[in-house]
């Protein structure tokens, strides 16, 4: 016979089962009843002492079998038959032992008989006291009055059931449901041939239930809370959780794996302050973010109407905003949030949705301009031309070097590096025939603000604006013979174009 190799020293095991929380402990009795086959009811009692930091505990179920081995009462570590089902919560042997270590006397019946825990005489099997069904639990068990309001909160958070009935006290507690189920591929953990638990990737069902006002959303075991999360729902593996040895915590990999299941499936029922959650963007940063998920939590986070800002185009994010936009900067998403986004279509540059005239644009793929020779001018341009440069160096001090093209459909007019171009694809020729009038002032002093700043929505650009018209008005007054010269032109280009109708219709 193999000599006993340990000892276990109970006051010692008892320290480690209060970090547990005593709560916790009875929900290893209430799990090991639900792990039974064949269980319809479970009846928990807690019953104070008087006058002592202790109570009466009684677990009682109805399961056909009872244990399978009246040695499990009492023997830690001994091989489960539980470790090779992932839908079965026990793995070690290990809860009632931890109850134990926290009563002073106990009492475990059973249909293969019973065992009783004495604090004088120690354990004394009894395998021909038998149960006819079921195993119960007594014991008297170290307890505050402050410990025993939290244990019965405890379990009346645990997910039950709805086929089996579980009472505290005589009164059963209540079932939810969940407000969403779903299946899902999660880690598990499985004994092998030889019983030692390996990791496996397995399909299981997931719920997702409401949390009570006085409950801390959680991660569940099958029913049983293992660690708190903080998120908006309480949500359920059913299956084994791959836990750290005091069973109360998973990786944070497979925690974030799991928020974003959740998240998948549930991002209809988030609001506003959701979307910037903790939970929720750890989630939208995973690569396993739906694109439903990621447009969903941007659309609360930064409406609808939204864009990425945009280096290429920096008028552009102007622009947006001021059309009621908003502008979505790089430092307000995680790089897998924009990952996600991007790949989603969740998110566009502010210059895909609002772009600007580019005339000067350096893409490969954009529209080529032509130029029109100076020679094939006709004297309408020629005038507008020459009334051009005048203005600008008359209202800015800058020799103006001006251009007329035929480019893309996104411009009418452009300034830049001391250049204006007149764009005829949008400006037909026949508007340089009108002369000098309200309608090129009012186009040559827009494109002249761009020579103090190049943004149409700044303050700068405003205050440029006002500043050149100003200066028109002083040149008008200044220089009226100068301004006539072109007016003059204007006429005789009108009189000219006259005689040239008239001809063609003689």
């Amino acid at each position: 016979m193999t000599k006993q190799w340990f000892d276990v020293d109970k006051n010692g095991l008892g320290k480690q089962a209060e970090e547990h929380g005593k709560g916790r402990l009875i929900g290893e009795l209430v799990q090991n009843a639900l792990d039974e086959a064949g269980v319809t009811r479970i009846d928990i009692t807690l019953e104070p002492v008087r006058g002592r930091p202790l109570v009466e505990l009684t677990v009682e179920d109805d399961s056909p079998e009872g244990f399978r081995d009246l040695t499990d009462a009492y023997t830690l570590f001994a091989p489960s038959y539980k470790r090779g089902n992932p839908e079965q919560r026990g793995q070690f042997n290990f809860g009632e032992k931890l109850v134990l270590s926290i009563c002073e006397s106990a009492a475990i019946s059973t249909t293969k008989g019973t065992v009783l825990f004495e604090p004088e005489e120690g354990r004394i099997a009894k395998p021909r006291q038998r149960r006819k069904r079921g195993s119960v639990f007594n014991g008297i068990a170290k307890m505050t009055r402050d410990e025993y309001a939290e244990v019965c909160a405890y379990l009346r958070s645990l997910l039950l059931p709805e086929e089996v009935v579980v009472t505290l006290n005589g009164k059963r507690l209540k079932c939810r449901k969940p407000l969403h189920t779903f299946d899902a591929s999660l880690n598990t953990m499985v004994a092998d041939e030889e019983g030692v638990m390996r990791p496996r990737v397995r399909k299981t069902k997931v719920s997702v239930c409401e949390a009570l006002p006085d409950e801390e959303p959680s991660l569940y075991e099958m029913g049983l809370p293992v660690v708190e999360t903080g998120d908006k729902w309480h949500v359920n593996i059913g299956q084994k959780l791959p836990l750290n040895r005091d069973r109360n915590n998973v990786k944070p990999s497979f925690l974030r794996k799991v928020r974003t299941l959740v998240l998948n499936e549930m991002n209809d029922r988030l609001t506003k302050e959701d979307a910037n959650e903790g939970w929720v963007r750890q989630a939208s940063d995973h690569p396993a973010c739906s694109e439903k998920a990621i447009t969903r939590v941007l659309d609360l986070r930064f409406g609808k109407k939204r864009a990425a800002y945009d280096m290429s185009d920096l008028e552009a994010n102007n622009k947006w905003v001021s059309k009621g936009g908003t502008i979505v900067h790089g430092g307000m998403m995680s790089k897998g949030e924009w990952t996600n986004a991007k790949e989603a279509g969740a998110i566009q540059p502010a210059g895909q949705l609002c772009p600007t005239p580019k005339p000067y644009s350096d893409d490969p793929d954009a529209e080529p301009e032509t130029v029109v020779p100076e020679d094939e001018w006709t004297e309408g341009m020629k005038n507008i031309v020459d009334y051009a440069k005048f203005l600008a160096k008359e209202l800015m001090d800058v020799a103006l070097n001006v251009r007329v093209v035929y480019a893309g459909n996104n411009f009418t007019a452009c300034y830049g590096s001391r250049r204006l171009t007149f764009n005829l694809t949008v400006l037909d020729p026949e508007w340089f025939d009108h002369g000098v009038n309200e309608e090129v002032d009012r186009l040559l002093i827009h494109e002249f603000g761009h020579q103090y700043c190049s943004s149409h929505l700044s303050d700068d650009y405003y205050t440029a604006l006002c500043r050149l018209g100003a200066r028109l008005k002083r040149v008008a007054l200044e220089e009226p013979e100068s301004l006539r010269e072109f007016t003059t032109a204007a006429a005789k280009v009108t009189e000219h174009l006259e005689e040239q109708v008239a001809a063609m219709c003689a």
